[in-house]
């Protein structure tokens, strides 16, 4: 009795395998939905599950908690650079060419000491420099 309930209840979980639906129109312009295609189907709906893993959703709301970071952090760079909490252009100051003039000489003497061997991050924190003098 318990191997019938067993090869019936096998049976069953074969024939209820995933299946497409078809929304298709009748011949009045009904919506008919049906498992077999219609010669031009106006939508399909595929009842397979999707293969998201928690090592997908992980990543995702990593991915999110750092878009947030980079933003909270261009913000603060935004409101240090401009002196207000406003956007970047609100408030705009006055240039200081001596001091972008005396940082691109020192970019230059740092950049001729260390020749072509410079690293990326030289190159960067000296740009960075040139940067800050003459924004």
């Amino acid at each position: 009795m318990k191997w019938t309930f067993l090869v019936v209840f096998c049976g069953l979980a074969a024939t209820a395998s995933a299946q497409s639906v078809y929304k298709c129109r009748d011949a009045k312009g009904n919506p008919v939905y049906q498992s077999n295609p219609c010669p031009e189907a106006e939508k399909r709906w595929d009842t397979q599950p999707r293969d998201y893993t928690w090592d997908d959703y992980y990543k995702r709301t990593a991915a999110d908690k750092k878009i947030e970071r980079d933003r909270r952090h261009m913000r603060a760079r935004a409101a240090q650079v401009s002196g207000s909490s406003g956007p970047v252009g609100a408030a705009v100051g006055q240039r200081n060419s001596s001091a972008c003039e005396s940082a691109k000489r020192r970019r230059d003497m740092v950049y001729e000491a260390a020749g072509a061997d410079r690293s990326f991050a030289t190159s960067r924190a000296m740009s960075d420099v040139v940067y800050d003098a003459c924004k």
